[in-house]
């Protein structure tokens, strides 16, 4: 330490408390400094530049602190999680402290520029400001390295709507649905049993119940929890399903103590539908005590039998009644198609009548019965109708009477393959949302949708498909799922009666459907009864084990998909004896080998091993020359598919490696990752797949795309014709100018910094629905030949632009007339979305407002000079959910009081929601309701 500051230091001590006295009352505060100056801040003044320098060290480091938190919460937005209130309070003192950190900086640099700014009590006062300022910085990385979880769900809304189906009906329930009502008002009544026979219509009435709460948000409750429990409960994935709309992440050993607390600071509502047997609330952390109960929350749940209420304890029960005569008769008629006085001939309406009977006054018959026989007009038709039903009773007495009745209508489904494809949908698990896309491959890979003795190509087989479906949800046997045209669900009831066709014991003994998926189970059962079966599934499991060498002659479809991270291995027998096998599903298991004895199953058609730690194609899959469609999507360590096992496939009609590893190169010397030929042989390149004369499905990702590889692409009429969804990572060209691609429904382009231009310049992209461009930092986009992107975009229904900081003028994305989702995230250049006409907000000429017309969610988040979607109020009639994260220059929405008529959420930093700016303060009000702060 310098001698003087020792000297001096000794020298005040003993005087310090007088002297400090006599300063204070002789000259005031003007002079305190001094004291302060002597009794230690001559340091201060001293290390004034070495702690400017050290601040600045530190505030580098703390800002690269606060970069790598800002990634990490972006790269969460893409998968709807959010920042915790921690890391959000931690951001928010690293900008005070940069701001101080620059005011600072700003004197420091300027102290020498005026007499004042250089005397001592000016840089003493800068050293005590760096002195504090370092302290926090340093506080502030210490605070960060201490942060647990950074990422959180996003908060999910208080009610999630529960859409209805086709068999759906509230004909003669309002009186049950006011009982309800009328309970949830009881205090006296904290759980509330709902019980009748499968079919009546229990489901119905607690969607209603809980989507009456959605034009009021969550109304006396915080929060409105829907919960399928189904017949086979898993405890673990109730927990899931609560605690994802409680917003709660569960964690080990502690998820129960999480959503213990999570539900004891809400007052909430929980619906349970479908249970089958007692479920202990305690057991999925559902806090069941009266003294609980007295702030107000209620269990709701849904079940057949009276005696499950009494076992849960339910304060109060409701009876769903059958319908009475008139109200059947109504419901009846609605599903025939006929107004109820409208019946020409009174002998055919009287036959009718007794056909309604019949049903019992069960609404899933009323329903199904009426829509079969929608097109009968002549008394011979439902006579024998009448004849087919003679065996039931009036009266109902157990499901066995309800599902004869369920079985009239799918015996009255005219076409063979229809009733083969509804049986299908029974090997998914209860209550499951099925995937339209994966079920109709199913089908075609068994052959149900050819026709004659050759199979149709996978386009026009999926085509029929989805006639298929149409024609099944027209009879009300199959319904929508969660997403329209995306997703369908089949009624537990007609589930049920799938399985009594297919169980063995009935007139369909060469249709022996085993069925286990999503029950939990470790060991396969029953593989005794293998060589019976038809169709076999246990999907949705934990097996680990499968059996040797089983003998199966009839089986077809096994499914042992989402066996994660429990199957990994199958014994080399296994597929021995499996002669008829046309569907084999293996996808998202931990199976990394696949025995060479595959190449047994000489019938296969359908083989997806997509999601899996696959590390080879073996050679063997040669053999299987009737395979029509194979997925390795998400292969993520495949390394090697040798050519011989691929170009064999004479009938293979799609191929899928999209999202993997394997490494395509141009030419005949193309090879694996290391671009060598492999043990296996020579590797599979794109030259092979152009030389493969039925593939009209191709999928790929190619990772380090050149100039040989593009041009192998587009020179191959094949290739680009038949490419559907193609990847490129890591393009290693400047400029792409795209050739034909007419058949291409997805692409994306990722992670390329050598790439700066993208240029489209034909219209050869009309069938193009998705396109992302991700971390793309030099791009950008340009038109060729006066075409507009109307015209080579015009079925692009999706466009995610992600981290394309050159990108400047979007404004193309108008001429977008399906696009139905746009995210825009981490692109600085953007400063306005779209520019168009002046136009007024309450005489807007909609009908010329053509921009948009589908677009349902918009998410645009951290575009730092972004301010404007547009300047003027767009019509956005199908606008759901508009998600703003991080865009302080966006002040105001493409909102007037006659848009957006179809809002649900409006989604924000609170901060930013207040201070959003309206043309009228009755806009204001009007959209203040879907706000939803982040």
């Amino acid at each position: 330490m310098n001698p003087f500051l020792v000297c001096l230091g000794f020298f005040w001590d003993p005087l310090s408390q007088g002297v400090q006295n006599f300063l204070q009352s002789s000259t005031g505060e003007a002079v305190s400094w001094v004291w302060n100056l002597a009794a230690g801040g001559i340091v201060t003044l001293i290390l004034l530049d070495s702690r400017s320098e050290e601040l600045g060290r530190e505030m580098t480091d703390l800002i690269c602190l606060r970069e790598d938190l800002e990634e990490h919460i972006k790269q969460g937005e893409l998968e709807d999680m959010g920042p915790t209130s921690q890391a959000k309070n931690w951001l928010r003192k690293v900008q005070e402290i940069e701001s101080r950190e620059a005011d600072f900086r700003v004197s420091f640099q300027q102290r020498g520029a005026s007499p004042e700014g250089s005397s001592l009590r000016s840089s003493y006062r800068l050293g005590c400001e760096a002195a504090e300022c370092l302290k926090e910085v340093q506080r502030l990385k210490t605070e960060k390295n201490n942060l647990l979880d950074q990422l959180i769900p996003a908060p999910p809304p208080a009610v999630v709507p529960q859409p209805s189906s086709s068999l759906c009906d509230n004909v003669g329930a309002e009186k049950t649905l006011s009982e309800i009502r009328s309970l949830l008002e009881d205090n006296e009544a904290p759980v509330i049993g709902i019980y009748g026979l499968g079919g009546i219509g229990k489901t119905t009435l607690l969607k209603a119940i809980n989507n009456e709460f959605l034009p009021r948000g969550s109304g006396r409750f915080d929060l409105v929890i829907w919960v399928t429990v189904s017949k086979e409960p898993d405890i673990l994935k109730v927990q899931e399903q609560i605690a994802t709309q409680l917003g709660c992440p569960l964690h080990g050993e502690n998820r129960a103590r999480t959503l213990l607390m999570g539900l004891s600071q809400k007052k909430f509502l929980l619906l349970l539908d479908d249970v089958w047997e007692k479920l202990d609330l305690g057991s999925i952390s559902v806090p069941f005590s009266s003294s609980f109960f007295r702030n107000g929350s209620k269990v709701v749940f849904t079940t057949r039998s009276v005696t499950v209420c009494n076992d849960m304890d339910a304060k109060r029960k409701v009876k769903v009644p059958l319908l009475n005569r008139k109200s059947s008769w109504t419901l009846f008629c609605q599903k025939l198609g006929r107004e109820e006085d409208q019946w020409n001939d009174r002998s055919i309406r009287s036959l009718a009548e007794a056909v309604c009977q019949k049903c019992g006054g069960l609404p899933i018959t009323l329903i199904t019965v009426g829509r079969a026989m929608a097109d009968a007009t002549t008394h011979g038709e439902w006579k024998e109708a009448l004849m087919a039903l003679k065996g039931i009773p009036v009266e109902l007495g157990d499901m066995k009477e309800v599902l004869i009745l369920l079985k009239f209508s799918f015996d009255r489904l005219k076409d063979t393959s229809a009733k083969e494809c509804l049986l299908y949908c029974a090997l998914f698990q209860e209550d499951h949302n099925i995937l339209i896309s994966e079920l109709i491959d199913y089908w075609v890979g068994e052959g149900l949708l050819d026709r004659g003795c050759y199979p149709d190509s996978i386009d026009r087989a999926r085509n029929r498909g989805l006639g298929v479906i149409t024609n099944l949800k027209a009879a009300c046997l199959l319904e929508d799922g969660f997403r329209d045209g995306i997703l369908v669900k089949l009624h537990d009831t007609v589930r049920e009666m799938a399985l009594w066709i297919t169980s063995g014991e009935g007139d369909e003994r060469g249709n022996v459907f085993l069925v286990n998926s999503g029950e939990q189970l470790r060991h396969v059962p029953t593989p005794e009864r293998w060589t019976e079966a038809r169709r076999i599934s246990l999907m949705h499991n934990e097996i680990r084990l499968l059996p040797e060498e089983p003998r199966c002659p009839n089986l077809q479809t096994l499914l042992l998909n989402n066996n994660e991270h429990h199957l990994e291995e199958i014994p080399g027998g296994f597929f021995q004896f499996m002669p008829s096998l046309r569907v084999l599903d293996l996808s998202w298991t931990g199976i990394r080998v696949l025995p060479p004895e595959i190449g047994s199953l000489v019938e296969l058609r359908y083989l997806n091993l997509s999601w899996t730690p696959l590390e080879s194609l073996p050679m063997e899959v040669r053999n299987l020359t009737k395979l029509r469609h194979v997925r390795l999507e998400g292969t993520w360590t495949l390394k090697s598919i040798p050519r011989e096992a691929v170009s064999s496939l004479e009938r293979l009609q799609s191929l899928n490696i999209y999202w993997s590893s394997y490494e395509f190169r141009a030419g005949g010397e193309g090879g694996g990752s290391d671009g060598a030929i492999d043990h296996e042989g020579r590797q599979l390149c794109l030259k092979d797949l152009d030389d493969m004369g039925q593939l009209t499905e191709l999928d790929l990702s190619i990772t380090g795309m050149t100039h040989e590889d593009m041009q192998a692409v587009l020179n191959s009429q094949r290739l680009s014709a038949s490419i559907r969804l193609l990847q490129l990572q890591q393009v290693r060209l400047s400029s792409v100018d795209w050739g034909f691609m007419k058949g291409l429904r997805r692409l994306e382009i990722w992670s390329s910094t050598d790439l700066e231009e993208l240029v489209f310049n034909t219209n050869h992209f009309s069938e193009l629905e998705e396109l992302a461009l991700v971390k793309l930092p030099r791009v950008t986009i340009s038109w060729k030949d006066g075409y507009t992107t109307a015209a080579i975009f015009k079925n692009l229904r999706r466009l995610w632009i992600i981290e394309c900081e050159a990108l400047e003028d979007i404004t193309w994305i108008r001429q977008l007339p399906c696009i139905e989702t746009l995210k825009l995230f981490g692109c600085s250049s953007i400063e306005e979305v779209i520019v168009v006409e002046e136009v007024t907000v309450d005489n807007v000429d909609y009908e010329n407002d053509s921009f948009f017309p589908e677009l349902k969610w918009i998410w645009l988040h951290d575009l730092p000079n972004l301010r404007s979607i547009c300047r003027h109020p767009l019509l956005l009639p199908s606008l759901e959910d508009i998600r703003v994260g991080n865009c302080p220059e966006l002040k105001k929405l493409p909102f007037g009081f006659s848009t957006a008529k179809n809002i649900k959420e409006i989604v924000g930093e609170k901060e930013w929601l207040e201070q959003l700016e309206w043309e009228h303060e009755d806009v204001r009000s009007k959209f203040t309701p879907y706000f939803q702060p982040m």
